[in-house]
């Protein structure tokens, strides 16, 4: 629970100090990746994260390096800007200095000190009054069940807490402490990155005459105050705080945005059966998935059957655990009828010769 809220927490984090900048920069929405690192001894069964682990032997490291340098050709692709124009080239170095004030050495450091106080240091205190280690936590040390973990009051659990781990306090806010530092450092290597976009986003906004304006704005005791704190400002607890009370209308709203979601594409044709498709392109699509024929056709029409069947059972009251136990027995029966079609396919050898006969024919 309290790696969950954390990582709920960094996650807002980054969204709510990117977004000052996003807004300066371009219309299109921000998107934030954040990762963060923790051991295996501390991760949480009941937690959906993605973990992260390093690989230390050399295939690994290349491995990582690779993957590490395919994401960043698929991030610079997916972003990448329109080149500047010659009057926005000409206009980027005032535009830089303007950034310069608006960015300063420093500045997401700082910013993050700031949303430390007003934004993740509550949510930790509140995940600290959970009375001790976690029901995941002891049910990890001690190897029992879940359940019977589960049992236990808010004051056993501060009591096996107090015998297991003494200092299981402090440990918990080192752990803190450790993630604040890695964000931190992460902020910090963004930094400059986002000073020179904010450079050429200002130089391709703005005029020349509109930068010097700003330039000296910003050399007045009144305007190099705000440049130094336009950023931080966004981090005030004054703004966390007020965020956090539209937090109730955002969630109001998400029916909304799923209802919008569901009907963006009314109007549109169904994605087409097996049977809708051409006897050419069922020879295609199943050449292509190394398959027969046989095997394509009873295996999607046993996907339209399990979808329909889906659809007329109500899971809206059903545990998470239920959820999980059905996916896994779809999966199960897809791949047994699958399985089972392929068999039969074996020994019959393919398609009929009248099976053959009629998509000739057909075409």
């Amino acid at each position: 629970m309290k790696k969950l809220l954390i990582s709920t927490a960094l996650g807002s984090l980054a969204a709510v100090s990117a977004q000052p900048v996003m807004a300066q920069e371009s219309d299109a929405p921000p998107v934030v990746v954040s990762v963060v690192r923790i051991d295996d001894a501390d991760r949480d069964a009941d937690t959906d994260d993605v973990w992260f682990e390093d690989d230390s032997d050399e295939a690994g490291g290349k491995d990582d390096a690779m993957a590490m340098a395919m994401v960043t050709a698929m991030l610079s692709s997916m972003f990448e800007a329109e080149p500047l124009t010659a009057e926005a080239e000409a206009r980027l170095p005032l535009a830089t200095s303007v950034a310069a004030s608006l960015v300063p050495e420093g500045i997401y450091g700082e910013m993050m000190g700031q949303m430390i106080d007003s934004f993740l240091a509550p949510i930790f205190k509140m995940a600290n009054t959970e009375g001790g280690m976690s029901t995941s936590d002891l049910a990890t040390y001690t190897g029992l069940a879940q359940e019977t973990v589960e049992a236990l009051t808010d004051e056993q659990r501060a009591e096996l807490t107090d015998i297991f781990d003494p200092v299981y306090q402090s440990r918990e806010q080192a752990k803190f402490d450790g993630i604040i530092s890695g964000v931190n450092t992460l902020f910090g290597v963004l930094e400059p990155g986002v000073r020179d976009g904010l450079a050429r986003a200002y130089a391709s906004k703005f005029e020349a005459s509109e930068l010097a304006e700003l330039e000296s704005f910003f050399a007045t005791p009144v305007g190099a105050k705000y440049a130094s704190q336009s950023l931080l400002l966004n981090a005030d607890p004054q703004v966390i705080s007020g965020m956090m009370d539209t937090i109730p209308s955002l969630i109001e709203k998400l029916p909304m945005l799923t209802e919008s979601f569901e009907n963006a594409a009314d109007g549109l044709p169904e994605p087409r059966r097996y049977d809708d498709l051409t006897p050419s392109e069922q020879r295609r699509a199943a050449e292509m998935l190394g398959i027969d024929q046989v095997t394509l056709r009873e295996s999607m029409a046993a996907a339209v059957a399990m979808e329909e069947e889906a659809m007329t059972i109500d899971m809206s009251d059903w545990s998470d655990e239920e959820l999980d136990a059905a996916a896994d027995e779809a999966a199960d029966e897809i791949e047994v009828d699958s399985e089972g079609s392929m068999d039969s396919s074996d020994a019959d050898k393919g398609e009929s010769f009248e099976e053959a006969m009629e998509d000739v024919g057909g075409e």
